[in-house]
């Protein structure tokens, strides 16, 4: 039996390339079952034939369900000191107005005040503004808050980080690495017209990088690189997300750069958006082994 193949194509309207694909049970015995069993769905082929702009790839569900390893949700370092908390326990306090910004101890948060104030006034006031403005981003299509925005960043790190790592090639090490220059832009979709988006109705659809230079250009984000250093540039990753298309819903934050124990295991992914989006889906067929 031979599953239906997916159509190569580039979706010009969304600008982003669409993910090909085609289901092989394959014709060597890699997946041959014994008698009384039946065929395993991790060694099932998968072959991504059109491929995001690269050359044809051979992989398995198997494969693709363990490419991105999963990650706790993810706990923000210290502002100050940038010490990390353990991923798998409680978070750090955040700062009682902006409710971002996170901190080990009092003593980091309070001496941390003074910078933190402009930005922190700036997350406030742009937070206020897109409430004030929901009930036009819902006439018009669908209301994304930051809290939800943010909450689909931390709860989704692995695939975020998977991203950052292909987009500003990582891979190659930190001196001839993007992000010092670049930003990472992720597209969102998801959620019904005329609603409030939770973050559980979002999914990843592209990432791609953006230099700043290009960011603060009238016809794109006018994004300038003081606001951007403000954020964190040029200290930590900067991250843009962008649900729906909508680009006055947007969150910008920054992102902590790898442990320098992790730079050199990071590796270059021709097919890292086909490993992304069928992640979930390769983890169900897979599941489905052990029922």
């Amino acid at each position: 039996m031979r599953l239906p193949t997916g159509t190569s194509e580039y979706n010009a309207k969304l600008d982003t390339h669409v993910t090909t694909w085609t289901i092989n049970p394959g014709d060597d015995d890699s997946n041959e079952a014994q008698p009384g069993e039946r065929p395993l769905w991790a060694n099932m082929q998968w072959l991504n034939s059109g491929g995001d702009g690269y050359d044809p790839h051979a992989t398995t569900f198997g494969a693709i369900a363990t490419k991105i390893p999963s990650k706790p949700s993810l706990k923000k370092s210290c502002d100050k000191c940038w010490k990390k908390p353990d991923q798998d326990g409680t978070p750090y306090a955040a700062c009682a107005s902006c409710k971002v910004s996170r901190y080990c101890s009092r003593d980091c948060q309070t001496s941390h005040w003074k910078e933190h104030k402009p930005l922190c006034r700036v997350r406030v006031q742009h937070a206020q503004a897109q409430l004030k403005e929901a009930p036009d981003f819902r006439a018009e299509g669908t209301f994304v808050s930051q809290t939800a925005l943010r909450k689909w960043y931390y709860d989704n790190v692995d695939i975020v980080d998977y991203a950052i790592v292909q987009l500003l090639q990582l891979y190659k090490g930190d001196a001839n690495s993007l992000w010092r220059t670049h930003a990472v832009l992720f597209s969102l979709k998801g959620g019904k017209e005329g609603t409030d988006v939770a973050a559980d109705d979002l999914d990843f659809s592209d990432a791609s990088a953006t230099s700043f230079t290009d960011l603060a250009r009238p016809d794109r984000l006018e994004l300038n690189l003081p606001f951007l250093q403000l954020v964190g540039a040029g200290k930590r990753i900067i991250l843009i997300f962008i649900p729906n298309r909508t680009h006055d819903l947007m969150l910008i934050d920054s992102h902590d750069l790898p442990e320098e124990s992790e730079w050199a295991a990071m590796e270059q992914d021709n097919m890292w958006r086909m490993h992304i989006r069928m992640r979930d889906m390769a983890r169900e067929m897979v599941a489905r082994d052990s029922v």
